[in-house]
């Protein structure tokens, strides 16, 4: 991981299996405090697919919120967790 800078909002995103969906939430829910992190599902996930899951880490806590849900949640995720970080123009 890069060197912490002032500003950067973490973007993270993957996939849940829909019948782990649940449970998933759950694990968010207990990993972080209410409202610190912003979770959202893509829209265009089908019945028994894989949703893809986004969360938005605001600047001020993203360093602490990232790596908690990143181990809650890594029993429900399918395949790789990708991280992109970005900062004000």
């Amino acid at each position: 991981m890069s060197q912490e800078r002032p500003g950067v909002e973490r973007f993270v995103y993957y996939r849940v299996n829909e019948a782990d969906a649940a449970a998933a939430l759950q694990a968010f829910t207990q990993a972080v405090p209410a409202g610190s992190v912003r979770l959202m599902r893509r829209l265009d996930a089908g019945a028994g697919a894989l949703q893809t899951w986004m969360e938005i880490h605001a600047a001020e806590t993203g360093a602490q919120t990232e790596p908690a849900l990143a181990a809650a949640l890594a029993p429900f995720i399918q395949g790789p967790r990708h991280l992109e970080q970005f900062v004000p123009v």
